[in-house]
């Protein structure tokens, strides 16, 4: 997988950028609001230092296996970092990704993030040539879901009392959604006409 020239996106006053280790402050100010990350698994920053060692071992990482770090989501007046989206979780043998998100709740409610999930998967199947794109989302982030779907992305299975939470110390479903490379260029092509 090629992801040395992964391209950099603009919609809007938004784009999606390669994350930078620079990106550590805002990652850290988005990471450390529990409401930030109440649907996430893991627990708010509480010091700058995670932040940074998160972005270096997890995101950075990916370079030793050839993926994609992942994507900040940029303010362009603001020259903020708001959020990250990415790829994770690659399977190779149906060269699919699942991808993960977040964004911070000042920006909630404005389609930014719906508008950087359409740039991914565009990103996805345009760029890295994947056959199948995967969003898992428990039950209960109703937000996340609804991005997920104005995506196009089908429902395709409902994984009963499938995840443990850590912070809500409760098993949860987990509704598994996916896009398929001959969907999204069925559909980029009927919306073409």
């Amino acid at each position: 997988m090629k992801t040395d020239n992964m391209p950099e996106v603009s919609f809007g006053t938004y784009k999606l950028r390669t994350l930078l280790k620079k990106d550590a402050h805002d990652y850290y100010e988005i990471g450390k609001d529990p409401i930030n990350i109440k649907y996430l698994t893991w627990r708010p920053f509480k010091t700058l230092t995670q932040a940074k060692s998160a972005i270096k071992n997890i995101y950075y990482k990916r370079l030793n296996h050839q993926e994609p770090i992942g994507y900040a989501i940029i303010d362009i007046p603001n020259n903020k970092m708001i959020g990250i989206i990415e790829f994770h979780t690659f399977d190779y043998a149906e060269n699919s990704a699942q991808v993960g998100y977040l964004l911070h709740k000042d920006y909630w409610g404005q389609g930014i993030m719906s508008q950087a999930l359409k740039e991914l998967i565009k990103v996805g199947f345009e760029t890295l040539n994947l056959n199948k794109i995967i969003i898992k989302s428990i039950k209960e982030n109703v937000g996340s879901r609804k991005v997920i779907e104005h995506n196009n992305l089908v429902l395709i299975d409902i994984l009963k009392l499938h995840h443990y939470h850590v912070k809500t110390k409760t098993y949860h479903d987990v509704f598994v959604y996916e896009i398929e490379r001959k969907h999204y260029y069925g559909t980029k092509t009927k919306g073409d006409l």
